[in-house]
């Protein structure tokens, strides 16, 4: 039964940054469009190993996207760890571990495993603590994608008829967005290419990993006063209580 994967379960509140007092199982998100990367002088907020990374970024949304995610990161160190709490932004380092196909952040002695995801300038990040298997993703939802020919050039057939079944158009692209997200979020948790996971049935994959999972979407308002929906899904071996907190403000203290 797959009906349970496509309720709207996932917590997800809108809040100030500077109200949010952390707790464990987070998920900060975030409309990266709306920094303006002149507000931040970028040595003071990233590692030499990540000015050389954002420096190769070619687009501005690319740019916003990695600073909104690294400074996300290095606030909840800050917030969850106060032996951290002092450490300069630019002294934590987030790598990506090829061993593990994890993003890792290094700050002093410690490496902790992140997961980040970024859709259309909608950013997301969290901490892993424990290492457990834990993976999210988001991803815009588009009429304007053809994803019915997606899902059936890529999809598994039980996954394309649950797309097909119904007649509505937003219906069909909730459907397949909503399997795309527990796809790619498998694929982050049991760090497997996302390749190798599109053909199979990914309830299938859920359940032979024990992983469980739970999503929602959300809408963010973009400054051309437009509403764009996007999808959020968590898989995760440990913990059912991941809840997702959308940040309407930014700090620019950070830096």
């Amino acid at each position: 039964m797959t009906e349970h994967y496509f309720k709207n379960a996932l917590s997800i509140t809108s809040t100030q940054l500077a109200n949010l007092s952390f707790a464990s199982n987070s998920i900060l998100l975030f409309n990266a469009k709306t920094l303006e990367l002149s507000d931040f002088n970028l040595p003071d907020c990233l590692s030499p190993f990540e000015l050389t990374i954002i420096n190769r970024r070619k687009s501005p949304q690319a740019k916003q996207e990695y600073l909104a995610t690294r400074l996300l990161l290095k606030h909840l160190i800050k917030v969850a760890q106060p032996q951290h709490a002092h450490v300069a932004l630019n002294k934590m380092s987030t790598e990506f571990d090829e061993a593990s196909s994890k993003l890792q952040i290094h700050v002093s002695d410690d490496v902790i495993n992140t997961c980040i995801s970024h859709s259309h300038g909608l950013v997301g990040v969290a901490l892993n603590f424990d290492k457990s298997e834990f993976g999210f993703d988001i991803e815009k939802v588009s009429l304007k994608r053809p994803f019915e020919k997606l899902a059936k050039h890529f999809y598994h057939n039980d996954e394309i008829t649950l797309i097909t079944e119904p007649t509505n158009t937003q219906a069909q692209a909730d459907t397949f967005f909503r399997i795309w997200t527990l796809k790619e979020s498998v694929a982050k948790a049991t760090s497997r290419p996302i390749a190798k996971l599109l053909s199979p049935n990914v309830f299938d994959e859920l359940h032979s990993a024990k992983l469980s999972a739970c999503s929602n979407r959300v809408t963010v308002a973009y400054s051309n006063d437009s509403n764009v929906c996007f999808d959020v899904s968590v898989v995760h071996k440990k913990s059912i209580d991941w809840r997702c907190f959308l940040l309407n403000d930014f700090i620019n203290q950070f830096c």
